[in-house]
Formats: structure tokens, C-alpha cells, sequence
């Protein structure tokens, strides 16, 4: 119990600190050696559970924050979460004991494949994937615009495999040089990408100015009637220190208008009296609604364009809400499932989710080289968490979006790893699509990111802030943008067939 139990204990350490906000991203280069170690002599039953404990100890390292807004939700969330660890700990169990010690060479395929199932569907949560941990070290990361961060998740895991087996075969020479040079090799040859990928300067290209506001104001008060003129006020201010810049867009976070915006005749007006006294539009996170038929509403959260015109405004809903934190999922096929949940007080919202991508129209042209009086940017506007999904983000740019805005609220979680590794999260996305990010944050991290994964501007956390930046219009398009998940979904067919044809050609039994 101990050895297994110290093992577990390890991996959990070594892949915890290895996420954002620590710089410590290469431990997670050996995290998974203890991994491996622990799981090696597991049957079925013990490789389940001890995966399951691992994936508790990871996730109790990584995202333990969810308890700050809804204690009930945190305990699902760590009690669910670990299943993906389990899922793993199963299939390399079933795996070695069908092809022996050769398993580890099936461990980056497993990998990657439990990844990428853990980012579908409506209750998806792809945070704690390993890949995320490269975010700081842009060189290693640039063919993530082929492979997205799924492929950086397998890179690791092969250096881990590396690893694990020099120090199994410690006592041979030919060997340890052998996985010594692999790890090396796999280390040199990403590198050497990235130093002849990204560029010392950004190529001549069409740029925008973009103005980001942080107002800083504490999401628990916000929704406070009597603090709602404060609300607007702290925005007003802001928003007029960068009025003089000549932004081609003044970017406000999730929720900036703790009101519904658009049928709000006085928030609307002050909002649409800045945009005219800067001549600039506003680009801002706030809430909406439909009617219905029968007096009910649905009601969303949104982004939408105010700009010099008499409206309708362009308006974006977010389409992958925050599964039993904004909505309970599949709660319209299966409304037993929420009438089970709302007994548990879990803090879930009522939001609908969107039905299509929207691309804002922002004139651009005002300061900005490259561009032309009366030219637009088309822009992609994604809401919080809808920006940790790669393949939702492509969605967006393959459709034309030439900016990448994220809006999001991460106050809600305090002084802890969420808003950094959630901010992180947008340099592969930058990466993936070879787009410049733009990401206003209502207590931060709001930051620009430009087209290779480079942070240009940053802000600390829970403190008002503004800046301006001139970053680049997208002028290229990647092979994720134009195929997706092409590389993952290899891995996840080749895992398939590996699992098929050793369940029918091995003779092994499998012991449970």
C-alpha cells in the first residue's frame, strides 16, 4: 500500500506543479514515470483504482479552485474527473497484459486518446490536459498548428516513455543511449521548428488597435442593484483613459453590463453615448433574452457590438456553456436530471446555449499601418470557458475570423492557478490558428497574444487596468484551421485498432 500510494503521490506532485502558474512546465517531461511504475504490475480491478486515486490527487493539485463558487459542484467535479485517470489505468492494464512490457509504447496513444474523449460532449472538460503545461516555452509548441495541443499532450508522453525506460534499463549501456538520444532528439527537433517558425519580428501585415479594460469588480456585488451605477462608472472612467488612442475597438469583459444590455434603454444609452464621444465602438460581454410563446424567457450570455449605429447590434451567444455551473447538460432531453440536481443547491444557472457563430464587423483604419479608411476586420468573439475547446475556437476562424477575442470572468475563483491557467490556455489557441488573441478579463489576466503564441501585453490580477495594442490581422491559414483534430483522431483510431487486435491475437488471460 505504501509503494503504490507514494507512486500516486508523485505523479499527482509532479504533473501539479507543472501547470501555469508555475514555470516549472518540464516536469511534466517525468511526471508520468511514476505513473507507469505504479500501474505496471496492476491488474485490471487494482490499475482502475489506483488510476482513479491518482487522477483524485491530480485534480485536488490542478483545479481544486472550483470550490470557490459552489462547494457541491467542486466535490462532483473531483469525484467525476478522476474517471478519465481510471479509464487510462484500465486500458494500459488491459493492454500489458496482452502485449508485456512493450505497453509502454501504447502509453502516449492511450494518452491522448482519454484526452481527447474527455473534451466532447456537453459535461466536456479538457483543463487538466498535459499539453497546457508547454504554454511559457513558445518554441517547443509551434506544430500545435497542425496537431493542436493533443499533440503536444503525445510529445510528453513519448518523453516520458523515454525516460522510464532509461531508468529500466539502467544497467545497459546501448539502451540508455539509445532512449537518451531519443529524448534528446525529441526535445531538439520541436525546438528547431520554432526557431525557424517564429519570426524575431511580426511579418508586414494589416494590424488593428485594440483598446482591453479591466474594471476589476467583484462578481459577487456586480449584480448588486445598488451597485450598479458604480458598475458603470468604474467602466466609464476606464474606457475614457483610452479614448485619445484611437482604438479601432474598445474590448469590455464577460458580463461588463450587470444588466441586460440590449433591452436596458439606460444602460444601452451611456453605453452608445461613449462609443460616440471616442468615436470608437465597444465590443462588450453582457446578458440577453428572448420571449417566448408562452411568457417564458430564455436567457443567454452574450457578446454584442455597439457601434454608431441605430442597432440591431451583431450579437454573439455563447453556444458551450459551463456544464451544471451555467447549465445542467442534456437537461431538455432529460429533465429528471435537473429536477435530481436543483435538490443539491449546486449553484447551476439557467442559460440557453447559442445556435451559430457570429463574426463581429469592425471598421478598421484609423492609425493603423496597412490598412485602409472604410476596411473591416472580421472578428471572433468566444466567451470564457468556450475558449479551453480548440475545435469550437476553429470553428470561428475557418469561417473568416481574422481577430480572436476572448471575454471571460475568472473573478469568481479568487487568488488561485484558474486565471492564469485558464489565460494560457488562449496561447495555443493563438498557435493553432495563427491568429492574434486579444483577451479581456473582468479581474484578469486580460492580455493580447500575437499569431506564434507571444504574450505582447499583460495585466495582474485584481487590479483595474487598461491598455492599447496594435496586433496583426490573421494572414494565413493553418492545417488544423482548414482539417481539425486529423492527427487526434488518428491517434484515437490507432488505439482502437491496437486494443482490437491484441484482444484477438494475444492468447494471454486477463487477469482482473
Amino acid at each position: 500500500m505504501k509503494r503504490p500510494l507514494l507512486l500516486s503521490l508523485l505523479c499527482a506532485i509532479g504533473f501539479s506543479l507543472s501547470f501555469p502558474p508555475s514555470p516549472l512546465g518540464f516536469l511534466a517531461y517525468f511526471a508520468l514515470i511514476p505513473f507507469f511504475m505504479l500501474l505496471s504490475p496492476l491488474g485490471l480491478k487494482e490499475a482502475f483504482r489506483w488510476g482513479y486515486f491518482t487522477g483524485l490527487f491530480i485534480s485536488l493539485g490542478t483545479i481544486y479552485w472550483i470550490y470557490k463558487p459552489t462547494l457541491p459542484g467542486a466535490i462532483a467535479a473531483l469525484l467525476y474527473h478522476p474517471l478519465y485517470f481510471g479509464l487510462f489505468g484500465l486500458g494500459y492494464a488491459y493492454t500489458r497484459q496482452r502485449i508485456g512490457e512493450k505497453v509502454i509504447f501504447a502509453a502516449p496513444f492511450l494518452w491522448v486518446s482519454v484526452e481527447y474523449l474527455k473534451s466532447l460532449g456537453e459535461i466536456g472538460f479538457p483543463w487538466v490536459t498535459i499539453g497546457y503545461t508547454q504554454s511559457y516555452y513558445t518554441y517547443l509548441i509551434q506544430y500545435a498548428e497542425y496537431t493542436s495541443v493533443f499533440g503536444v499532450s503525445y510529445w510528453i508522453v513519448w518523453l516520458n516513455v523515454c525516460v522510464y525506460q532509461m531508468l529500466k534499463h539502467s544497467q545497459n549501456r546501448r539502451a540508455m543511449m539509445a532512449y537518451g538520444g531519443a529524448f534528446a532528439a525529441l526535445i531538439a527537433l520541436p525546438l528547431i521548428h520554432g526557431r525557424w517558425t517564429v519570426p524575431d519580428e511580426l511579418p508586414q501585415s494589416r494590424y488593428v488597435r485594440v483598446a482591453v479594460v479591466q474594471g476589476n469588480i467583484d462578481p459577487y456585488l456586480k449584480w448588486d442593484k445598488n451597485l450598479r451605477e458604480m458598475n458603470f462608472a468604474v467602466y466609464e472612467r476606464l474606457t475614457l483613459q483610452v479614448g485619445r488612442e484611437n482604438a479601432d475597438v474598445i474590448i469590455w469583459p464577460e458580463t461588463a453590463t450587470p444588466t441586460y444590455l440590449l433591452h436596458d434603454r439606460a444602460g444601452l444609452m451611456r453605453v452608445r453615448r461613449l462609443v460616440y464621444a471616442l468615436n470608437t465602438p465597444i465590443l462588450t460581454g453582457t446578458m440577453d433574452y428572448i420571449r417566448l410563446r408562452d411568457r417564458n424567457y430564455k436567457t443567454f450570455n452574450s457578446i454584442v457590438l455597439i457601434d454608431k449605429s441605430p442597432g440591431p447590434y451583431q450579437n454573439y451567444a455563447k453556444m458551450h456553456l459551463v456544464p451544471f455551473g451555467e447549465r445542467v447538460p442534456w437537461e431538455d432531453d432529460i429533465p429528471l436530471i435537473k429536477k435530481l440536481l436543483s435538490r443539491f443547491e449546486m449553484g447551476e444557472g439557467n442559460f440557453s446555449p447559442g445556435k451559430q457563430i457570429v463574426l463581429f464587423d469592425v471598421p478598421v483604419g484609423r492609425s493603423i499601418k496597412g490598412a485602409t479608411n472604410g476596411s473591416k476586420v472580421r472578428v471572433g468573439g468566444v466567451i470564457c470557458f468556450e475558449s479551453i475547446f480548440s475545435e469550437l475556437v476553429r470553428q470561428f476562424v475557418r469561417r473568416g475570423a481574422q481577430l480572436l477575442v476572448v471575454v471571460t470572468n475568472d473573478g469568481w475563483f479568487g487568488r488561485t492557478g484558474a486565471p492564469y491557467q485558464h489565460a494560457q490556455m488562449a496561447v495555443f489557441r493563438a498557435i493553432e490558428n495563427r491568429i492574434s488573441v486579444a483577451r479581456s478579463a473582468n479581474t484578469g489576466v486580460s492580455m493580447t497574444i500575437d499569431p506564434y503564441g507571444r504574450v505582447r501585453k499583460q495585466t495582474p490580477i485584481f487590479k483595474e487596468a487598461v491598455f492599447v495594442d496594435d496586433i496583426p490581422i490573421r494572414a494565413e491559414t493553418t492545417f488544423f484551421t482548414r482539417h481539425g483534430h486529423v492527427f487526434t483522431r488518428s491517434v484515437v483510431i490507432l488505439t482502437i485498432l491496437m486494443l482490437v487486435i491484441t484482444r484477438w491475437t494475444s492468447k494471454r488471460p486477463l487477469r482482473a
